[in-house]
């Protein structure tokens, strides 16, 4: 004897069929200088498992050949907020500070990239987040030629 319910018509849809899956992502985990996990981040927009899988062994990789005092350097920088990154940078590039170069990169800078990015810590700055800035400012910069 067979439940009424028992078809797996009854059921209604699966969880295969109702949503589209979403793209596989690469889970970085990060380990302190005492070998404890302190950080956990998730990289997504992978087409594939396989493109996903790919990017951890490069991590991986790169994990295993940075000198532990490069690698302290990155994590300290990547702490920075794009603001705080873009105010110890600019003074270093002397070479700016011909014609008006230098005063339109500052205000590239302070117009566009930090009211969008300022507040971002820099190791969040993926190609993703650099594509959408892009995009935003494509979009921007249509819109005003269109008035």
């Amino acid at each position: 004897m067979t439940w009424p319910d028992s078809s797996p018509a009854a059921w209604g849809p699966s969880s295969r069929t109702a949503a589209a899956p979403s793209p596989p992502a690469a889970l970085t985990r990060n380990r302190s200088a005492s070998g404890t996990p302190c950080e956990q981040r998730e990289e997504s927009g992978y087409g594939t498992q396989d493109e996903a899988i790919e990017r951890l062994t490069q991590l991986y990789a790169e994990k295993k050949t940075t000198a532990p005092s490069v690698a302290a350097a990155r994590r300290e920088l990547g702490q920075q907020t794009v603001e705080e990154c873009s105010k110890q940078w600019r003074p270093r590039q002397r070479n700016l500070t011909d014609c008006s170069t230098g005063w339109h990169v500052d205000s590239s800078i302070n117009v566009h990239i930090v009211p969008r990015l300022g507040s971002r810590k820099l190791n969040s700055v993926t190609p993703m987040v650099v594509e959408r800035f892009l995009d935003e400012m494509e979009t921007a910069g249509s819109a005003e030629e269109t008035r």
